[in-house]
């Protein structure tokens, strides 16, 4: 079985066990035109991954058991009213899948174990959507004032303290910024947002980036790796980068600079994407990324993957 040593640990970096589910929530448990609309971004019915947010919002947030669904619901079109992402229109945000990952459970560990205000032990969630990492590992019992979320769109980080109801509760800090906007340390472009991430460097042991790197070229890619590469503390080894993102079982392209392609990753492209970000910043790193499951595309053979990623330092 594949496993990684980390900070003193073996895990596995397959994925840990599926999180507990009922059978409370109303699945969209068909594959009708009736079920999914907008080219098939936007779900009538909540999906079955869902389920295990209910005591996230019921025991967290306060939202009383009869209201979940429809607040969900809510939250999902004040969303899709900022902007039709499909990860909006089909309740991604509301997922706790990403809970069943080793590297969660790693950086979940190490946080709860940090008690003194002289352990500077934190995370930091980029593209954070609504924060939903962050308030996961608040409900799981890190205190969320180690807790931080960037994200470009102000109006998903306001929604999320709608939907999770914490806006006098939760301690963490949300920074509004773009960090493709900053290519080189003391460099002037990106304005006030970069001014706001600068005040995240060198401050973080855990990145987490799910759904990130895949929306990206190689180039854009390499640029937003080496922005987070300034976000970590530098002086700690045990700093670790996570996430999920969607990948290949075959590269898309060869990652020649001025591609215009998003590119997706495998294991190997993966490694040598971060070797190119170490020759950047003058660090190194070993990456590990695996398979999780299959997209179906209606391909008759899809490449594609739901990929499980960990970046650490060489």
């Amino acid at each position: 079985m594949s496993a990684l040593r980390f900070a003193g640990y073996d895990i596995d970096y397959r994925t840990t066990a599926t999180p507990p589910a009922s059978t409370t929530m109303t699945k969209d448990t068909t594959d009708n035109a009736a079920a999914v609309s907008a080219g098939g971004r936007y779900m009538h019915a909540l999906p079955a991954d869902v389920e295990p947010a209910r005591a996230l919002l019921e025991q967290y947030s306060g939202v009383p058991s009869k209201d979940v669904d429809r607040h969900v619901y809510q939250m999902r079109d004040k969303l899709w009213d900022v902007y039709p992402y499909a990860c909006v229109g089909r309740f991604r945000f509301a997922s706790l899948e990403f809970a069943a990952d080793a590297y969660y459970q790693v950086a979940l560990f190490r946080l709860l174990q940090a008690q003194t205000e002289e352990d500077e032990t934190r995370l930091l969630d980029v593209g954070c959507c609504v924060g939903q990492v962050l308030r996961k590992l608040a409900f799981d019992g890190v205190d969320s004032s180690r807790l931080f979320g960037t994200d470009v769109e102000p109006r998903f980080l306001d929604i999320g303290y709608d939907l999770f109801r914490d806006r006098n509760k939760f301690k963490g800090g949300f920074v509004i910024g773009d960090i493709l906007k900053q290519q080189n340390q003391g460099g002037e472009e990106g304005g006030d947002a970069l001014d706001a991430l600068d005040a995240l460097d060198a401050k973080m042991t855990f990145i987490h980036a799910t759904s990130f790197f895949h929306l990206f070229t190689w180039d854009d890619q390499v640029r937003a790796a080496a922005r987070m590469v300034r976000f970590l503390h530098p002086d700690r080894r045990d700093v670790m980068l996570f996430g999920r993102q969607v990948g290949t079982m075959l590269p898309r392209d060869n990652g020649k600079a001025g591609s215009d392609k998003v590119y997706l990753h495998n294991a190997d492209s993966w490694q040598r994407l971060w070797d190119e970000v170490g020759q950047r910043t003058g660090t190194r790193w070993k990456t590990t990324m695996e398979p999780t499951e299959k997209i179906e595309t209606g391909a008759t053979e899809s490449s594609l993957r739901k990929m499980t990623f960990c970046v650490l330092r060489a």
